[in-house]
């Protein structure tokens, strides 16, 4: 993730977003990507109901939710909770995608400060989904481009599922990447967290 100019169009077709965009470049440390989302999404709410994030944790440690096998956000003790094994696997896409985690699990824990979940399943994690994508186009000092658009996009496609029936179903790939590039092109027109409503 670099310092852009400016974002200028979100993408459009999921297979022209996942075919027609460059390769990674020079990503951003973990660390950089985490202080530089967190602290942009604070300022974004106004340093309001901020969340505690945890990041680099080992998988299976115990937080105060239970085992931390996925990032997540605990409503026990308001924290974001993000292991190691998740910034592994968002790095094969590139440092947008350990971004869009944070905005992920940050959007839940403002969903829950400020009561507008949707319900529970897969609308609340596509609002999420959503909104992470209006945190990640109005980041203070830091814009995305094409690259960082489709590091977000694929990475959005890949944690997609078809286990509909499960409580854990977060929403198709499909709907996934909707959802996010939803959210950004709302941060880019002036709608902003208002086209996150469900």
């Amino acid at each position: 993730m670099k310092i852009f100019k400016v974002l200028t169009t979100v993408a459009i077709g999921i297979g022209t977003l996942l075919g027609t965009l460059p390769a990674h470049g020079r990503e951003w440390h973990p660390r950089r990507v985490v202080n530089e989302v967190y602290a942009g999404i604070q300022k974004i709410h106004g340093y309001k109901a901020t969340p505690r994030l945890i990041w680099n944790v080992i998988r299976g440690k115990r937080g105060a939710c239970g085992p931390i096998y996925g990032s997540h956000y605990c409503t026990k003790n308001h924290t974001v909770y993000i292991p190691n094994t998740d910034i592994r696997m968002a790095y094969q896409h590139g440092d947008a995608a350990l971004a869009y985690i944070i905005a992920h699990e940050y959007a839940h824990a403002m969903q829950t400060a400020y009561q507008f979940r949707p319900g529970v399943g897969h609308i609340t994690e596509l609002q999420a989904d959503c909104l992470a994508g209006v945190y990640l186009g109005l980041l203070p000092n830091v814009q995305l481009d094409n690259q960082d658009i489709r590091e977000v996009a694929t990475f959005a496609h890949r944690i997609g599922d078809y286990a509909r029936v499960s409580a854990h179903h977060h929403g198709t790939p499909r709907q996934r990447v909707k959802a996010v590039m939803l959210g950004m092109e709302g941060s880019v027109n002036g709608k902003g967290v208002s086209t996150c409503r469900i």
